[in-house]
């Protein structure tokens, strides 16, 4: 299905109903809450300080999809697993994220801490800042994968290793959601991020150019 958010797809996961976006996102409908992983919020900013020539706008076209993706689930919460600042707080990106929930009152965020977000001050970018492993219905919510034996029963969802897929007839890499057997890694949501190319025989969907893409889709 299609939306002004991109393309959409129903997945079951552990036995729940999710809907993922190509907006890089997934919507667990039974808790009204939008999830995505890593935002990297501000490091356009923060490299430009450091004198690394960078093109401008990466944080307003990112926090612009989420924008739109708010909008058409209706999220009560966005939940960011992982890396939501990039490095040193910002002062533009934050101002530019506060104008965001602003426009969503509706919304509660809340950020489960990343390996970039220590200099994360929950108060001052308006959001929650939730436990490192968060444990709510079968899932597991965290920021770094785990291994099989280390997710217990519960099914984990989680981003930081920010996942590519090729796809055939489509040149680049596209940022993709990975779906093992005990766990669910969210594709990066910045636009502005490098990624880890998928090994051969693992299950994911693409997110490219506004649509969802898999293998036999």
């Amino acid at each position: 299905m299609h939306s002004a958010a991109g393309d959409t797809m129903e997945l079951a996961i552990a036995g729940e109903t999710m809907r993922l976006y190509a907006g890089r996102a997934l919507y667990w409908p039974a808790r009204g809450r939008l999830l995505i992983a890593d935002l990297h919020l501000g490091k356009g900013n923060i490299l430009r300080t450091a004198g690394i020539p960078v093109p401008s706008g990466g944080t307003g076209h990112d926090l612009a999809r989420l924008d739109a993706l708010l909008a058409h689930s209706r999220a009560r919460e966005l939940w960011v697993l992982g890396d939501f600042l990039h490095g040193r707080r910002h002062p533009r990106a934050e101002a530019a994220w506060r104008a965001l929930l602003e426009r969503h009152p509706g919304c509660v965020a809340s950020v489960v801490a990343g390996n970039h977000d220590r200099s994360l001050v929950a108060d001052a970018a308006g959001v929650q800042h939730l436990p490192e492993d968060v444990e709510d219905g079968p899932f597991r919510f965290r920021h770094a994968p785990v291994d099989a034996a280390g997710a217990g029963p519960w099914h984990v969802l989680c981003g930081h290793v920010h996942p590519v897929a090729t796809l055939p007839g489509l040149p680049g890499r596209h940022p993709a959601l990975v779906l093992d057997a005990h766990q669910a890694i969210l594709p990066a949501f910045s636009a502005f991020t490098g990624g880890r190319l998928l090994e051969p025989g693992r299950r994911w969907i693409a997110c490219a150019n506004g649509a969802l893409a898999a293998p036999g889709r």
